[in-house]
């Protein structure tokens, strides 16, 4: 007999504290539906070397600490993608709650320290369940092509995994999912013709602060932020390569300084929000206050018309200043 990867699932839920684990996942947790992916373990067999007056063979093994990580891909959907946004990020406003509508605004944190989550994941429909505690979200990836769905990748670490657990049930995350057409990129206050676009979260958190005594991870601690972003469009004009490569869309020759301006992506369901008065769209808006365009090269082959993959490097605007904003709506009053 063989196990469906289709039957198992996944529940996040926000930890209280660092290292205890949070077993409230039915009534508080939220439930995420997966293409794919799975937590696997950093553990190695220790062999020793050869040692002189030794034979030729391996005499023992022991089996070194260990963390866990691995990526899940997923369809977009709002009160998940909540719960991910304020792990990858850190600070989640107060929710603004008014005519069955919820107003989520998640910024970056500059604390020493990210939330922590508390994950179930059951494999198969009995081949394992585990629990992990003090999970972190260390990459966090969405993107859109204009005839698909919106799509993430979420890069988790984990310090500790117990196995053989009860399964809760779960609580899925039903709300709706998103597609390129209701999706928009606007650059300096201009509406892009964007083909595509795509956002990247990476807190550059270590998985190998290992501990004498002890077989898992002492700290997580995320290092240096990196977000970045990139558009795909048909070139109608060379200004933004000149910005990207000159400096500003004006120049035309090479120039020292960047051209900083604001990005916004924004997504919305075709459904409403059941309880929304008037009637209001799920949505998440993702705005980059200082954006700058990475040099690229213009391609060209053939009669192809001209297109480029455009990416670029989101930048800090001041230290009061959030380097991004998510603000999501939904129907849910909490983020799990």
């Amino acid at each position: 007999m063989g196990f469906s990867s289709q039957a198992g699932h996944l529940i996040l839920k926000t930890q209280a504290a660092q290292g205890t684990f949070d077993t409230n996942l039915t009534t508080a947790g939220v439930g995420m539906y997966l293409r794919s992916g799975a937590l696997g373990s950093s553990r190695e067999l220790m062999i020793p070397d050869a040692e002189i007056g030794g034979g030729r063979d391996i005499p023992n093994a022991y089996l070194g600490a260990s963390a866990w990580s691995g990526d899940y891909e997923f369809y977009a959907r709002m009160d998940a993608l909540s719960t991910l946004l304020n792990a990858a990020l850190g600070t989640a406003a107060a929710p603004v709650t008014a005519t069955g509508v919820t107003t989520h605004t998640i910024t970056p944190s500059d604390a020493a320290q990210l939330p922590f989550l508390s994950i179930q994941e059951r494999i198969g429909a009995g081949l394992e369940c585990f629990n992990y505690t003090d999970c972190v979200v260390n990459t966090l990836h969405l993107e859109a092509d204009a005839n698909g769905y919106v799509q993430g990748t979420v890069g988790i670490i984990a310090a500790r995994q117990l196995a053989g657990v009860t399964p809760a049930v779960p609580d899925f995350d039903e709300t709706p999912m998103y597609v390129g057409t209701n999706t928009t990129v606007t650059y300096n206050s201009v509406a892009l013709p964007a083909k595509s676009f795509s956002l990247d979260i990476n807190n550059n958190f270590e998985d190998d602060d290992f501990r004498l005594g002890s077989f898992f991870l002492g700290d997580l601690t995320p290092k240096r932020r990196e977000i970045t972003a990139s558009f795909g469009i048909r070139e109608s004009s060379s200004a933004l390569w000149r910005q990207a490569v000159y400096g500003t869309s004006a120049a035309t020759a090479p120039g020292g300084l960047v051209t900083q301006s604001q990005l916004d992506i924004n997504f919305q369901s075709y459904e409403d929000i059941p309880a929304g008065t008037p009637p209001t769209k799920y949505s998440l808006g993702l705005t980059i206050p200082k954006f700058t365009l990475t040099p690229y090269a213009l391609s060209v082959s053939g009669d192809d018309v001209i297109e480029s993959d455009i990416e670029g490097q989101a930048l800090r605007p001041a230290a009061a200043t959030p380097i991004l904003t998510a603000v999501v709506k939904t129907g849910s009053a909490t983020i799990a």
